[in-house]
């Protein structure tokens, strides 16, 4: 009878032994956490950029601000040129003294030329195409030759027009802060009825003048302001 005691007491305690290990082998998984998702560094066109150009005939500067979102860029650009372009043609006038006269020889030297335009472009990546448009103006020099000088000397004049542009452009970023670009601007200036005098006031031309600009430009962009390059999780 002790014999059986015991054994039931040794049986027992061996059951209450293998009951934590027992409970170990099945309780629940440790939780696993993801890694944290990488950053991803990406380059942007917003900032402020001052900038040099230069076409046939011309050279200046430009300084502007633009805007990025997802992958349009917005933004509003102003630029101020030199220049030496000429152009030429036949113009009609009228002498005070004479009545009208046949068609004489017109020239027209642009001086200067600016522009200011708002920007709307595409950017892929490092690559930004854009359109512009808006406000031109430019600063002429005039000399007119009259069909018979007898009749009528030469004349020499200058004004400043306003008138409208639209252009196009690609833009490539080769630095984080450092971008070049090339760039085509139409402008037009509206006709205008000019009125010239000799130095003594005795001979009056008056004439009409119409003029278009194509410029080809290409040009230098330095941007600071916002980070060039940002960091999106």
């Amino acid at each position: 009878m002790k014999r059986l005691t015991v054994a039931s007491i040794g049986v027992i305690a061996l059951a209450a032994a293998l009951r934590p290990a027992a409970a170990a082998d099945y309780g629940p998984p440790p939780v696993v956490y993801a890694p944290p998702a990488p950053a991803v560094v990406y380059f942007t066109w917003t900032g402020f950029y001052l900038g040099a150009h230069a076409g046939g005939w011309l050279a200046g500067g430009q300084i502007g601000a633009q805007y990025q979102a997802g992958s349009v860029v917005f933004g509003v650009e102003a630029d101020a040129s030199g220049a030496n372009l000429t152009g030429s043609g036949s113009c009609t006038s009228t002498s005070l003294l004479n009545g009208p006269l046949p068609p004489g020889g017109c020239s027209a030297k642009v001086v200067g030329v600016g522009t200011v335009a708002g920007r709307l472009g595409v950017a892929l990546d490092r690559v930004l195409v854009y359109g512009k448009g808006g406000v031109a103006w430019a600063n002429d020099q005039y000399n007119l030759t009259s069909p018979n000088l007898a009749l009528l000397p030469a004349f020499s004049g200058n004004e400043t027009r306003f008138g409208w542009m639209v252009g196009a452009g690609v833009e490539y970023a080769f630095f984080d802060n450092w971008s070049a670009k090339v760039e085509y601007n139409y402008l037009d200036f509206h006709t205008s009825t000019l009125q010239f005098a000799d130095t003594t006031q005795t001979f009056i031309l008056n004439t009409s003048i119409q003029q278009q600009l194509h410029l080809v430009k290409v040009g230098l962009n330095y941007r600071w302001g916002w980070a060039p390059v940002g960091i999106r999780y």
